[in-house]
């Protein structure tokens, strides 16, 4: 999704759900955007990762994107 950086240019942010038993830290957000950089337009990469337990969802499994802004 889409997040303002301090010149208030919106550019992507990703919030990444890690398989059990995996961590996240700054290797592997590293290793995301070099993957994404590759397949990508490298301005489409995302300049923030952010690593979540779970993503928050309405009754019908839409993801709440609103509550990821907070």
């Amino acid at each position: 999704m889409g997040r303002a950086d301090d010149d208030e240019l919106i550019k992507p942010e990703a919030f990444i759900l890690l398989a059990d038993g995996q961590t996240g830290g700054p290797a592997l957000e590293a290793e995301l955007k070099a993957f994404v950089k590759d397949r990508l337009a490298p301005y489409k990469y995302p300049r923030w990762i952010n690593f979540v337990d779970e993503l928050p969802k309405t009754a019908t499994g839409k993801t709440q994107r609103f509550k990821l802004r907070d």
